[in-house]
């Protein structure tokens, strides 16, 4: 494991403000719990030591979830009922979209 569950979360607040905007609400944030050999959903098959972060989206009366590389400390892709979104990038200054 080369992340702490706290840094796992102070990334993840980064990411959550960055793609949420002003939707975003520290307190959705529930918990990260670590997997040293995760099946993940993209891409398909492969296994890796991840983080999964549990958030509870009021709003809709769902939970999301935030899949993030324990290797690099980078967010693989984001989850919710409705759909993967495989592809988070960070623009040259260090902002997620």
């Amino acid at each position: 494991m080369k992340y702490t569950e706290k840094q796992i979360l102070e990334k993840t607040k980064k990411i959550l403000q960055d793609l949420q905007g002003q939707f975003y609400n520290e307190e959705s944030i529930k918990n990260a719990r670590f997997s040293d050999k995760k099946e993940l959903s993209r891409p398909e098959g492969k296994t890796a030591p991840v983080w999964t972060v549990s958030i509870d989206e009021p709003v809709f009366d769902a939970w999301e979830f935030l899949t993030i590389s324990d290797e690099t400390g980078e967010p693989l892709y984001y989850q919710n009922a409705n759909m993967i979104i495989h592809e988070i990038k960070k623009d040259d200054k260090g902002n997620y979209y």
